[in-house]
């Protein structure tokens, strides 16, 4: 049986960044395979969890949603798996779509782009809007679009207190007589799930149409980033079936792009708990602490006369060393070692979005807005999840050991050069 390393032991790498659209067109043309999430990333903070709703700020799923859609400006993924995922727990219920029909043949892949979008105006005929009914609401992209944000909003509100949140009560729309049901959303259930029902208590057979619309056909307002094969077969399936397994295969397309990219990025970033400046700022400091070390060093080696000192007050440099070392590896890993120490974090790019009192910031200078995001001016929050505020200890921890280390070594070095002469 091999030996188990300690998990303090087990030195934290900060994950390599993947481009999402680079990444894509690879595994779209078949150049190589979508590898498996790194052992880097924590298991308590893996892409799982985080859409089960079962993490807190900064690595919610409301957390990851504002990452893609306006840092990785890939939020189309997340949307359709979410719809995607509650419309086939809503499927296994019975409530199956209606008023199905029947599409236009649709092309194979082999044939052009051009001619699919020619089938999808053909589709978007068998969406007729029916005012009686009210079946043009599902219809409308910008409610079906609202209605998916509302399931990661929604986890926001939960995670807005504590980890530990409370089921949401069902909210009806009394404007068209359907309403949209949140199911259980604590920690330990299953992601939420919403149900977009008509007057009969089914599922709109026009909220499937708008979404093949939004986010399968080629020139769609989310269209997704799916192999051309790949696309052609779902809209052929969709065409005899509604059922969940004919949207699978793209649904599964998107998790792996989630989590072989966007989720390793999203970590990349979340574990750091300071700014690009407050960062930068901090290694500098701990470059500054090695040369004043060295400076140390040298004065007691030559100053005021080589062997004015004994070589054991090599030992006086050690302080510096230590503390640049541990500064410098935890700025390695995106983090100022500074706020590590308490478990605080300044604010992350994306919740800078939607924070109104940074607007005024925004149209100033760059100067003035990189010195507003250092430490000492800006907002610093408490790290809300209890595992990511472990792994923040452990790399305060590791960095301060690794900077005894060093210093130790240093020291030893040093002492043992012939630049020291012993007075008789």
């Amino acid at each position: 049986m091999p030996l188990k390393v300690p998990e303090w032991l087990d030195w934290y790498k900060k994950p390599e960044y993947r481009d999402i659209k680079e990444y894509s067109a690879h595994v779209n043309a078949g150049e190589r395979p979508q590898s498996p999430t790194p052992a880097a990333i924590p298991s308590r903070l893996r892409l799982d969890r985080i859409l089960a709703n079962k993490t807190c700020s900064p690595m919610s799923l409301y957390d990851f949603y504002m990452y893609l859609k306006y840092i990785e400006f890939s939020a189309e993924n997340l949307e359709f798996y979410i719809w995607y995922k509650n419309y086939e727990a809503s499927y296994e219920k019975g409530l199956t779509p209606v008023h199905t029909k029947e599409y236009g043949a649709i092309p194979s892949a082999a044939e052009s782009t051009s001619s699919i979008v020619k089938e999808s105006q053909a589709a978007s005929s068998c969406s007729t809007k029916d005012p009686e009914n009210g079946d043009d609401e599902d219809a409308d992209p910008e409610k079906t679009l609202h209605r998916i944000s509302q399931l990661i909003v929604a986890s926001a509100m939960c995670n807005s207190r504590s980890c530990s949140p409370a089921a949401l009560q069902l909210t009806p729309d009394q404007s068209n007589g359907k309403s949209i049901q949140i199911t259980s959303c604590t920690s330990d259930s299953a992601p939420a799930t919403m149900k977009l029902m008509n007057s009969d208590g089914q599922v709109s057979r026009h909220e499937l149409d708008t979404i093949i619309h939004l986010f399968l056909m080629p020139s769609g307002e989310k269209e997704l980033n799916i192999p051309a094969a790949l696309r052609a077969q779902t809209l052929a399936d969709l065409q005899k079936s509604t059922h969940p397994s004919a949207l699978k295969p793209v649904a599964d397309h998107v998790y792996g792009l989630m989590h072989n990219c966007s989720h390793r990025n999203f970590v990349r970033l979340g574990v750091g708990n300071g700014t690009f400046e407050t960062v930068c700022v901090a290694t500098m400091l701990g470059i500054a602490n090695l040369i004043a070390g060295y400076v140390v060093v040298m004065c007691r080696a030559f100053v005021p006369y080589r062997g004015s000192h004994t070589r054991w007050e090599a030992w006086a440099a050690w302080p510096n060393w230590w503390l640049g070392v541990s500064l410098i590896l935890a700025g390695l890993r995106g983090s100022c070692f500074f706020l590590l120490l308490f478990s605080k974090r300044q604010r992350l790019p994306w919740e800078r979005f939607d924070d109104n009192t940074d607007s005024v910031l925004r149209n100033e200078g760059g100067f003035l807005k990189s010195v507003s995001r250092l430490m000492i001016f800006d907002r610093r929050l408490r790290v809300k999840e209890k595992y990511l505020r472990r792994l923040q200890r452990k790399i305060v921890l590791q960095s301060l050991v690794g900077g005894a280390i060093f210093a130790t070594i240093w020291v030893a070095v040093f002492i043992f050069l012939p630049v020291w002469k012993e007075t008789v």
